[in-house]
């Protein structure tokens, strides 16, 4: 542990003094010699920001560098961004965590074109582990505590996918990849504007055999999204993402056959109304999930939904001063085979200031009521802040409390090995950061580097009664800290490189005994270097390194590290045909993907490779 931390010391100090460098060697840079703006984030204020106007730790994954990479599925795509794990073990329509910070995918908000997809039966957000990466404008990450601005879950971080706005004219793209385990990708997707109408899609079918035996998976996609200008300040829209998977899991070397079939159905719809004015804008959105889960074996069978109604504002008080409020109504629904049909609801109201303070100070300031039908009222607060110290160099610190709202299983389930607790309250937290970001004259380098820490109470916990049943009650705490680093590198025109280290201490207690041990499954050391390089007009190739070390299982006994390489190139023959081969865990690494005392070592895939072409038109 000693040696660790003092590596991890000299590494944060290196990337500190790093940051640093960029910075104070260019305390009197012009204005007009500044490195290019930032792309807008929308989720880490509600509101349309720069990202190096930002107080907190967020990333942007861009839909079009998603689709140049060949990200099939997003929990391919998380695998380069500090501080986000997303474990899984690779085979199709198998299902991904997404965790951030040391939380959990139940403690961590996804959003689908502003529908939430942390649904009453499942609070892990399934859709989004799974999510299609195709005809996307953006993903981003959001890190730390944000249920001042999205409520319930918002604890390490909210996940925030939005669906391509169609633009200019039409395009459309046929794109067919088979490969190894006999794996089949179909897909066509389009995008364009006719008139006041701007519009995207697209339809998708993967099949494969997987590597295990009878291990089979498919999963069928489809996305489109709809915006229409009523006049030049006022637009209407519809979006709406489905995925359908059917998966034949065989479980880990303990389980015996034959394999567990699972079925899962997600679709997530949207529609919005949005007027602006010069300092006032508002945004009505409607928003429905529906979701349903069937697994045979130890037979579980799951549906859920959510609709909820959101009306936003946004007013520029004066010039140096944003005030964003909103007010929200939610109901969930649910029920799976251990209790009948049930539903609550759900409203809230928030209220944030945004503020300049001259040049070299940006505030934001917010707080949110939530009130549960089942669980109570919250209300949750945060504050953040950036200094520019100079233009190379910009300082970061956030603070914020967060919650967690029990599910309907926790609450209603009949089971007596998981009996219901209709007297749960939430689970809460409070969360802060630290950061500093430095950037190059030319805009060729950017580096950061930020410290968090995370505490949690109320954990919401399965205790035993009477033999093998239970029940759930509020009882343990939670501890998660570390660093998270990154080096955006911009070596040539045609090469861009970015490496990405995060160290995670995350723990929890048992109070009834006094114990703590580490979360499992989250890995203390995270490394990741990714290249995308042009070698000429017609050959692109992208090369993704990750390092995982540090994980623990259920009973705290070490897991395997592993070192995973992917490699994705495009050959352009003409400006409508294109080649593409790439390989998934081209070393061929044997590792873990998960392990209990239950079902044993469920192995992740080993090496695949996939050839294919895109037709564009």
């Amino acid at each position: 542990m000693k040696i660790q931390q003092t590596l991890l010391t000299q590494i944060a100090n290196s990337l500190g003094i790093g940051v640093l460098t960029f910075g104070l060697l260019n305390p009197g840079a012009n204005a007009e010699e500044s490195y290019e703006l930032e792309p807008l984030i929308v989720g880490a204020t509600r509101t349309e920001r720069s990202l190096d106007s930002l107080g907190i730790s967020a990333d942007l994954l861009n839909g079009t560098n998603l689709e140049q990479r060949m990200i099939r599925d997003l929990r391919t795509g998380f695998m380069d961004v500090a501080g986000v794990f997303a474990p899984s073990d690779g085979a199709l329509a198998s299902t991904a965590d997404i965790a951030i910070r040391g939380n959990s995918g139940t403690r961590v908000l996804s959003l689908v074109d502003g529908v939430k997809t942390n649904s009453a039966i499942f609070s892990a957000g399934r859709f989004m582990a799974g999510a299609s990466g195709f005809n996307l404008d953006r993903v981003e990450i959001i890190r730390g505590p944000q249920s001042t601005l999205y409520g319930s879950s918002a604890i390490g971080g909210v996940v925030r996918l939005e669906t391509r706005r169609g633009k200019g004219d039409p395009t459309y793209r046929f794109t067919a990849e088979a490969g190894s385990y006999n794996s089949q990708l179909l897909a066509l997707q389009g995008q364009g504007a006719t008139g006041a109408l701007d519009y995207s899609f697209h339809v998708a079918n993967q099949e494969s055999d997987n590597e295990g035996a009878d291990n089979e998976g498919k999963m069928k996609s489809y996305s489109f999204r709809f915006d229409y200008d009523l006049t030049e300040t006022a637009t209407v829209g519809v979006a709406s993402r489905g995925e359908f998977t059917d998966y034949s899991n065989p479980g880990g070397d303990l389980t015996p056959p034959p394999s567990d079939r699972i079925q899962s159905d997600t679709i997530a719809f949207s529609a919005y109304l949005e007027t602006r004015s010069e300092r006032w804008n508002q945004r009505a959105t409607l928003s429905v999930l529906d979701e349903y889960y069937r697994q045979t074996g130890f037979l579980y069978i799951g549906d859920a939904g959510n609709l909820a109604l959101d009306w936003q504002n946004a007013f520029e008080a004066t010039d140096s001063i944003r005030l964003a409020s909103g007010v929200s109504w939610e109901r969930q629904e649910g029920n799976d085979n251990s209790f009948p049909e049930s539903d609550g609801e759900s409203h809230a109201w928030f209220a944030q200031a945004e503020i300049a303070s001259g040049e070299y100070i940006d505030l934001v300031l917010g707080t949110r009521n939530d009130d549960y039908e089942f669980s109570g009222s919250k209300t949750t607060w945060r504050a953040n802040g950036l200094w520019r110290l100079n233009d190379r160099l910009h300082a970061r610190a956030a603070f914020g409390t967060a919650f967690r709202a029990p599910n309907f299983f926790r609450l209603f389930s009949t089971s007596s090995f998981a009996l219901g607790n209709p007297n749960l309250k939430p689970e809460e937290s409070e969360g802060w950061e630290i950061g500093i970001d430095g950037y190059s004259d030319n805009g060729d380098i950017k580096a950061g580097i930020t410290y968090f820490s995370n505490d949690i109470e109320n954990l919401i916990i399965w205790t035993p009664t009477e033999g093998l049943d239970g029940t759930y009650e509020n009882r343990d705490i939670a501890e998660n800290y570390g660093v998270e680093s990154y080096v955006d590198l911009e070596i040539r025109d045609d090469w861009t490189a970015t490496i990405a280290y995060t160290w995670t201490e995350s723990n929890s207690t048992n109070l009834a005994f006094g114990s703590t041990t580490r979360q499992p499954a989250i890995p203390r050391h995270q490394f990741s270097f990714s290249n995308a390089i042009r070698i000429g007009q017609k050959l692109s190739t992208n090369i993704g390194l990750n390092y995982v070390v540090g994980r623990e299982t259920f009973g705290s006994l070490d897991m395997d590290n592993y070192l995973l390489l992917r490699i994705a190139s495009r050959y352009r023959v003409n400006d409508t045909l294109a080649w593409t081969f790439r390989v998934e865990n081209a070393l061929d690494e044997d590792y873990t993907a998960s392990e209990s005392s239950f079902s044993g070592r469920i192995k992740a895939r080993g090496l695949a490779a996939f050839g294919g072409i895109e037709w564009s038109f």
